[in-house]
């Protein structure tokens, strides 16, 4: 049936006026709601504690503010969107969701937003660009955080012993709450450190190990009494200073080397080593090497033996090395740490020589009657 021009006129009108509209306003709605349930963003395989992941536009969601939270406890989000690691993570699957759950104020029902993150380094080293602006955005929060704190190991207290106080900025205008989490903290080992919520002083419990800990990280926040959190969450260094508690271990008790006779002077006899497992390139781990009981591998005022006190290399450093005379010497070696001064720990090893026979007599001939 052909529609007389009238009705046709006043059907195009209908369209125009009526369902065009309503049709475009279910499409923005669709990619609205889609915009806000589904976001991407490209990261490292190799995540830092409080890094910056990137910003959820909250408006897409809905235009009135809320609380937002994260089902991930390895992430926080924060109010505007921001989103942050609590934790350093290495992400081994290509993609990896975290759900945030959005509560606006006047709406009954909480959003879910789905957060992929793609391991896709080259494509996040350009959004990190393109993030540059909450990056400094995000150092310059860092103020409210002290530089690194340093316990000395093993220290005798009295425990609890404050060691640290954190405070913020916002503490002017907010009635701000510090709280931390971290190994350590509530994760092992467990409540070696704590913070008063209201001061921000910051505690140790107990002494510490360095060589078991050497070092915390704890992730701390500033927030108010109602969960805003106006400071970024940051990462607080907690470094264990190391007290020389370990001597150098030799990693033999008794060391057997053969070295034939009538050696030249600098023929290399065997090296001996200790290791200290004290901090790594301090005097705590220096050690030198030396011999202890020169007194008897002497011949006419001359040491038979030498060792290198840094390398622990033993050398012949006499020309009258005679099995015929002597078939083995017994070393004392010791390795002390400190660079080898006498306040610094030791420990002793046994270095046996075995001097080898050379065909260097003649035959004699038996006299004749």
């Amino acid at each position: 049936m052909v529609l007389p021009a009238a009705g046709r006129c006043r059907t195009s009108i209908l369209w125009r006026t009526f369902w065009l509209p309503l049709l475009a306003s279910l499409l923005m709605w669709r990619l609205f709601c889609e915009a806000c349930n589904n976001i991407t963003f490209n990261v490292p395989h190799k995540l830092k504690a409080g890094m910056f992941i990137g910003k959820v536009n909250m408006k897409r969601c809905s235009n009135h503010s809320g609380i937002i939270s994260s089902n991930n406890p390895n992430f926080t989000v924060l109010e505007d969107g921001s989103l942050y690691t609590t934790n350093a993570l290495f992400l081994s699957s290509p993609g990896n969701t975290i759900t945030l759950f959005f509560n606006p104020i006047n709406e009954k029902e909480p959003k879910k937003i789905h957060v992929n993150l793609l391991t896709n380094p080259k494509k996040a080293r350009k959004d990190m660009a393109r993030h540059a602006r909450e990056t400094v955005r995000s150092r310059s929060k860092r103020r409210w955080l002290p530089v690194p704190t340093i316990i000395m190991e093993n220290s005798l207290g009295p425990f609890p012993m404050q060691i640290q106080q954190l405070s913020s900025d916002m503490a002017l205008k907010y009635n701000i709450r510090y709280s931390i989490s971290g190994p350590g903290v509530d994760k092992p080992p467990l409540n070696y450190f704590y913070i008063e919520a209201d001061t921000g002083n910051l505690f140790v419990t107990c002494p510490i190990d360095r060589e078991e800990y050497p070092e915390f990280q704890l992730i701390c926040y500033a927030m108010t009494s109602d969960g805003y959190t106006p400071e970024v969450p940051l990462v607080h260094t907690i470094k264990i200073e190391d007290d020389n508690d370990n001597a150098p271990v030799f990693d033999h008790d008794v060391y057997i080397f053969h070295i034939p006779e009538n050696s030249k002077i600098g023929t290399v006899v065997g090296q001996v080593t200790a290791t200290d497992n004290d901090e790594p390139h301090t005097l705590h781990t220096k050690v030198k090497y030396k011999i202890v009981n020169r007194n008897l591998q002497i011949y006419q005022n001359s040491h038979i033996f030498v060792i290198h006190p840094d390398t622990g290399c033993i050398t012949v450093a006499s020309s009258h090395l005679d099995r015929e005379t002597t078939a083995e010497y017994e070393l004392e070696i010791e390795a002390r740490d400190m660079g080898g001064q006498d306040f610094g720990l030791c420990s002793k090893a046994i270095v046996l020589i075995e001097v080898g026979d050379v065909n260097d007599n003649a035959p004699q001939l038996g006299q004749t009657v």
